[in-house]
C-alpha cells in the first residue's frame, strides 16, 4: 500500500524498539497469549485505548485523522513508539462513521472526536429507504479499512491490529434518535427487532470487510447497549439476538473473536451473574471492569465465569488517574491492582486506561507502562 516516509521510520524504530525491549515476547504474541490461549504471558497485557490521544506527537488535528488513514496511521504508529503498550486501536469516530453513509448529519470540528446529532429514521417506515451499506465506498469507511490493511503491512508482525466499529444498539439509537429509540423499545417492539437486525447486518459488513484486510479481531464499542439503558430482562430479548447474530457471523473468522463493550451499569445489577453468564455463552468473550465503580463487584465471581467461559478480564484504569496523579502514586495504584486482581489470573487479565483524552498527561502514561514491566512480568513455568 501506499505509505509515507513518515510510517515506514516509525515502522521501523518500533520493530527496533520490539526487538531491543529484552521481553520474551512480542505484543502480538502477548495478546495471543491472553485473548486466544488463556495462557501466561511474559508479563501483563498492556491494554490502552487511546483513540486521537497521540495525535500532538505528529502535530495533526483530530479532524486531520479521522479523514485521512495516512496520518491516522502515523498518529497510531508514534503512540506506539512513544509509550510501548501492546495493542492498536483503528477508527477514531466509532460512533459517526457509520450513520453518516446515510446522512446522519455529523459534528465535526478541527479537534474534537466527531459525533452524530441528529436522527434519520423519523417514522418507523423510514428504516426501508435505508440501503446496505458498502465499506470499500461509503463515505470515510475506507479510511478505518486503509488504517487496518497499512497498520498490518508495516507492524502485523508484531502487534495485533485491532479492528472497532460501533455496536448495533448504539447504532440503532444513533439513526432513530435516542429518546425516540428508548420509547420504541417499550411501545415499538417488533420494529425495535428489525432495526437492530438491521443495524447487525451492517456492522458484520463493516467489521467482516476489517477482518478479511488482516484485523486481528473486532471490537464493538455499544455504550447505549447497556444494562443501565433497559430492564435485564429487555436486555435478553430484545439487544442480545442482534449481538448473537454478529457473533454468529464473525467469531469464527478469527481466534480472537468479535467482541462487545456494552456492560457499562452492571455493576448496579442484583443479578450479576446470571446478566454476565449469558453475555459469554451468548459469545460475548471480555469483561470490561471500570475502575474504581466496581470494584466493590465481587471480583471472584467474575474471574470464575471468565475462566469458565475462557474470557478476558479488562481491568479499566479511571481516566482521571492519568489527569490528576502523580507518576509514583499511579505506578502504586497498578501495583495494587497487579497484587490484588491478577494474581495466578495472568492468562484472563489485562489492564490499562479506560480511555486516554486530552486530559491524560504523558508522563502518567508512561508511568503505568513503566509499573506494567515492573509489577506485570509473570511466573515462568
Amino acid at each position: 500500500m501506499r505509505s509515507t516516509e513518515k510510517i515506514d521510520a516509525l515502522a521501523e524504530q518500533l520493530h527496533q524498539n520490539v526487538r531491543n525491549s529484552g521481553e520474551y515476547l512480542t505484543p502480538l504474541e502477548r495478546f495471543n497469549s491472553v485473548h486466544i490461549y488463556n495462557s501466561v504471558p511474559d508479563r501483563l497485557l498492556a491494554w490502552a485505548f487511546y483513540r486521537e490521544y497521540p495525535r500532538y506527537l505528529v502535530n495533526y488535528t483530530v479532524k486531520d485523522i479521522e479523514t485521512d488513514h495516512l496520518k491516522e496511521c502515523e498518529s497510531l504508529l508514534a503512540g506506539l513508539v512513544e509509550f510501548g503498550y501492546d495493542t492498536v486501536w483503528t477508527n477514531v469516530d466509532v460512533y459517526s462513521v457509520i450513520p453518516e453513509v446515510w446522512g446522519c448529519p455529523i459534528s465535526m470540528h478541527e479537534d474534537a472526536v466527531s459525533v452524530p446529532v441528529g436522527a434519520v429514521i423519523k417514522r418507523p417506515e423510514d428504516l426501508e429507504q435505508l440501503r446496505p451499506i458498502d465499506p470499500y465506498n461509503d463515505g470515510r469507511l475506507s479510511v478505518v479499512l486503509n488504517s487496518i490493511a497499512l497498520l498490518r503491512e508495516k507492524i502485523g508482525d508484531i502487534y495485533p491490529v485491532l479492528g472497532h466499529c460501533t455496536g448495533p444498539v448504539s447504532l440503532a439509537s444513533i439513526l432513530r434518535g435516542g429518546s425516540k429509540f428508548v420509547v420504541d423499545v417499550k411501545k415499538r417492539p417488533e420494529f425495535v427487532a428489525r432495526l437492530l437486525d438491521f443495524c447487525a447486518d451492517q456492522i458484520i459488513t463493516f467489521a467482516k470487510a476489517q477482518l478479511d484486510l488482516g484485523a486481528t479481531g473486532v471490537h464493538m464499542a455499544d455504550a447505549a447497549g447497556s444494562p443501565s439503558m433497559v430492564s435485564p430482562q429487555q436486555y435478553e430479548e430484545v439487544f442480545m439476538p442482534a449481538y448473537m447474530k454478529i457473533q454468529k457471523a464473525l467469531g469464527h473468522l478469527t481466534p480472537s473473536g468479535a467482541r462487545w463493550h456494552s456492560q457499562s451499569g452492571f455493576e448496579t445489577l442484583d443479578d450479576l451473574e446470571e446478566f454476565l453468564e449469558k453475555s459469554l455463552i451468548a459469545g460475548n468473550n471480555i469483561i470490561h471492569v471500570s475502575t474504581p465503580w466496581s470494584l466493590k463487584l465481587d471480583i471472584v465471581a467474575i474471574q470464575n465465569l471468565c475462566r469458565k467461559y475462557g474470557a478476558v478480564l479488562w481491568f479499566g484504569i479511571d481516566p482521571a488517574s492519568f489527569a490528576n496523579l502523580t507518576p509514583e502514586q499511579l505506578e502504586l495504584q497498578v501495583k495494587e491492582y497487579i497484587e490484588k486482581y491478577a494474581k495466578d489470573f495472568e492468562g484472563y487479565f489485562q489492564i490499562g486506561p479506560n480511555m486516554l483524552n486530552d486530559t491524560s498527561k504523558p508522563e502518567l502514561v508512561k508511568a503505568y507502562m513503566e509499573a506494567m514491566r515492573k509489577y506485570g512480568k509473570c511466573p515462568v513455568g
